[in-house]
């Protein structure tokens, strides 16, 4: 029986789609399980993917024909699992073929105190070339209380390691993934809350990065998130941090770990971020958020202007 699922939610994936399967059909751990929820493409991402799966009865390929939104197709591969590990898998990213047997091996070896593991990662271009290792060997989320490893979280803002592999027990205990623009970040402190990361040592997970995924557009792709939602209203920052310390509440930790927790948020990842929480008023009344680039662009070349006479 698979110990490891892949839950792999893709929309309109057909550029990257096909390698990110390859490479998860290529892990040197064969019994493992793929599921693939298409949240109804509309370009050849379904032909890819139905191909993929009539070669390996390992690829469980399901198709909705409604766009339901990105936080629910995250949501729905991770239950349709039922393994013992579960490790999400972006249309676009490539785990080497030591990706799972790496992270299960840490798992085994720790014990439930470490409920994640991810390896170390290097960012790789729509072309497949590697642009960055990431510095992700000492980011102290391996700490021995929730409260540390939150404020280090926040402080390294890792958000690449929930692509590592979970243990499914662990994110049962969380609510999975809320309907935030910070999703990720969210879950992750979750999961800070019971228990480390143990980060492996090979680089053997590549994520991608390009133009056109979300993690660019920001909170003007609102829409990915939740279809039908109007940026203007999402108050993305705000309501992240408002799922933050929710989620601390909701992880059932005495009362003085829980006041610690919360106690590190604001220094490590609200005060910081004061901008972002401006940006969500500014959105709400309607101010573009490129009016200030704008007029410094235009103050600097007044300026450029004026030295030139």
């Amino acid at each position: 029986m698979a110990r490891l699922t892949f839950g792999m939610p893709v929309y309109n994936g057909e550029r990257f789609v096909g390698s990110a399967l390859e490479s998860l059909q290529n892990q040197d751990v064969e019994d493992i399980r793929i599921v693939v929820s298409d949240n109804g493409s509309t370009d050849a991402t379904a032909e890819i993917c139905r191909a993929a799966a009539a070669a390996d009865s390992r690829i469980d390929y399901r198709r909705y024909e409604e766009n339901r939104g990105g936080i629910w197709n995250y949501q729905n591969v991770l239950e349709l699992a039922d393994t013992e590990f579960f490790s999400w898998m972006a249309a676009d990213d490539i785990k080497l073929s030591c990706f799972a047997s790496e992270c299960i091996d840490a798992l085994d070896a720790a014990g439930p105190s470490v409920v994640l593991a991810c390896p170390r990662t290097q960012i790789i271009d729509e072309h497949g070339e590697i642009t960055e290792t990431l510095n992700d060997t000492r980011m102290g989320m391996d700490a021995r209380t929730p409260h540390e490893r939150i404020r280090n979280f926040l402080r390294a803002q890792a958000f690449h390691v929930m692509y590592g592999v979970i243990r499914q027990d662990a994110l049962r205990r969380t609510r999975g993934t809320t309907s935030v623009l910070g999703d990720d970040v969210v879950l992750l402190v979750e999961l800070m809350c019971q228990g480390k990361l143990e980060v492996t040592p090979s680089l053997v997970f590549h994520q991608r990065r390009h133009d056109s995924q979300v993690s660019v557009q920001g909170v003007t792709n609102t829409g990915w998130f939740t279809p039908g939602s109007r940026p203007r209203m999402s108050f993305a920052e705000t309501r992240t941090n408002i799922g933050i310390y929710t989620g601390i509440a909701h992880s059932g930790l005495p009362l003085p770990e829980r006041l610690r927790s919360w106690g590190v948020v604001g220094p490590a990842w609200v005060f910081p971020r004061w901008r972002a929480m401006v940006r969500d008023v500014l959105n709400f009344v309607g101010v573009s958020p490129s009016v200030g680039k704008f007029r410094a662009r235009r103050a600097a070349r007044a300026a450029e202007a004026s030295q030139g006479r």
